[in-house]
């Protein structure tokens, strides 16, 4: 499903975003299990994530985050590619509470900060910080860190939504980022936009018609492509780290533990290598 949407603005001086992540969200909180709570501030980091995911340059591109506060939620860790490929976790899986704005403010923390690594593949991977804003929540914590390690003066607004039963019904982004060379006329429409009702609108229409019947598009700059909650790990790949591990301290391992045991976060799935498994990982000749 093609549920994200990239096009320019505002005479080509503002970049705007749209995405429908309510199926990436569905899937991280049946995957970790999550609370209505956790999964409002989780989806929301994610929704953010998206968005900078699609922005990744290099073919390669890889982007991650990482939260620390004090905060119920404890940390939160999204990582993405140029793929749109997403995957993440929350410390705290069952912080009590609803989807309102306290309760994820006290999930989300405070105090606290945000680290984001973004390797777009052509040189040495860019790291930018910053603290949390007074009274943050997750977009004015990611707005302050474009403000403050990028430079770029962006609006942000994500949502997750519940009905009454706790189901997801909908969640979502929208993003619009003015160009260096926008002008003060310009960066006012910015700043007035309604921005929840992006939001709803993509919930009742999709990103493309929301574009279409929001803003004037042009339509040679539109790039609409499909986002997934999709975790990189398999038993292929883990049997690869153990082989550099090395026969010895597997073998040692499977003998103190009965199996060489791994967890992955992202997606919540444990894998279990025994003395079978060594002996197809390391043949003898």
């Amino acid at each position: 499903m093609k549920n994200v949407l990239r096009t320019l603005v505002y005479d080509k001086q503002v970049s705007l975003t749209l995405a429908d992540t309510t199926e990436m969200v569905r899937t991280g909180m049946r995957l970790h299990d999550l609370s209505t709570c956790s999964a409002a501030v989780f989806g929301r980091a994610l929704s953010v994530m998206t968005f900078m995911s699609v922005c990744l340059k290099g073919e390669r591109g890889e982007i991650s985050l990482s939260t620390k506060s004090d905060g119920l939620g404890g940390e939160i860790a999204v990582s993405g590619n140029r793929n749109l490929y997403l995957r993440g976790f929350i410390s705290s899986t069952n912080v009590a509470g609803g989807a309102d704005e306290n309760s994820q403010k006290a999930c989300f923390g405070e105090t606290g900060s945000l680290t984001i690594i973004r390797d777009d593949g052509y040189s040495r991977p860019f790291v930018g910080a910053c603290a949390y804003p007074e009274n943050a929540d997750v977009d004015s914590a990611f707005e302050e860190y474009f403000r403050i390690s990028e430079q770029l003066p962006t609006r942000i607004k994500t949502t997750v939504e519940f009905n009454e039963n706790g189901e997801l019904v909908f969640a979502g982004i929208a993003v619009l980022q003015p160009l260096p060379f926008a002008d003060e006329v310009t960066l006012e429409k910015v700043f007035n936009a309604d921005m929840v009702a992006l939001l709803q609108a993509i919930k009742m229409d999709g990103v493309q018609k929301t574009a279409e019947e929001n803003f004037d598009c042009s339509a040679d700059v539109w790039e609409i492509r499909g986002a997934m909650y999709k975790c990189n790990c398999s038993r292929k790949y883990l049997g690869g780290v153990l082989v550099s591990l090395g026969e010895e301290q597997m073998r040692e391992i499977i003998r103190e533990d009965g199996a060489v045991r791994v967890h992955c976060h992202y997606c919540n799935t444990d894998y279990e290598f025994t003395d079978e498994d060594a002996d197809k990982l390391f043949p003898k000749h």
